[in-house]
């Protein structure tokens, strides 16, 4: 079995694989070296796989330097299922692709992961990542308005915002709620003309929900932990 870590920019998850199955995840919010002795009683860890995007932890590391469980760091150079991986790449983009990758492979994928901010990853049939983008995620325009203006509020994301607002709140609320959505809307939208075998996979903590209904759109919470679960080594 394996181990998966998810470290992200705001909190960190963990998952247990068997084989490519997904059988258990966990957000994290104790000292790493009680979740992994934790775990280890629970399950027999053969390996771990870490995507992290913050700062190095020098908890987890000895955490896993004590249990004696390989580690292997995901990172552009790593061997993996796909290619032209751009330099600097980051390890959450990498494993939600190969997430994706390999349930589609054969077919253009684009992968939409919707965190902190929101990263669009362009993939051939054959692997190959052709392009992507990075936008601001829904709490960064909510708080980019507020730090930027000396009277707008720092709000939190309310999905059942109505289209068009009625006070302030509302008018922040459904640029940075719709907004979102129709800018997702749009580069599928334009990335289905060129490519007809397109298939999109959206995953991440603020999802929002396209509203493209010929199109053909997976929304997989476990994405990521999918690509982890995909690397030998």
């Amino acid at each position: 079995m394996k181990l998966l870590i998810d470290i992200g920019n705001t909190s960190a998850k963990i998952a247990v694989a068997d084989n490519y199955n997904i059988i258990f995840t966990e957000r994290i919010n104790e000292p790493w070296t009680d979740v992994i002795q934790r775990l280890l009683k629970s399950y027999p860890l053969q390996r771990c796989i870490i995507s992290n995007v913050a700062a190095a932890d020098p908890t987890l590391d000895a955490a896993l330097s004590t249990c004696g469980i390989p580690t292997l760091w995901l990172s552009d150079t790593t061997d993996c299922a796909l290619r032209s991986i751009p330099k600097g790449y980051g390890a959450d983009r990498i494993a939600a692709d190969l997430g994706a990758y390999a349930q589609a492979k054969g077919r253009t994928i684009l992968v939409i992961d919707a965190g902190t901010c929101i990263t669009y990853d362009l993939i051939d049939k054959d692997g190959h990542i052709l392009s992507g983008v990075i936008s601001p995620g829904i709490e960064l325009r909510l708080k980019a308005m507020h730090e930027h203006t000396a009277l707008l509020p720092l709000l939190s994301p309310d999905f059942d915002t109505p289209l068009m607002g009625n006070d302030t709140k509302t008018h922040m609320m459904s640029s940075a709620i719709h907004g979102t959505r129709f800018e997702m809307e749009g580069y599928i939208r334009t990335l289905a003309a060129q490519y007809p075998d397109l298939i999109v996979f959206i995953t991440g903590g603020n999802t929002i929900r396209p509203n493209l209904p010929d199109t053909e759109i997976i929304y997989d919470p476990q994405l990521l932990f999918k690509g982890l679960s995909t690397i030998h080594f």
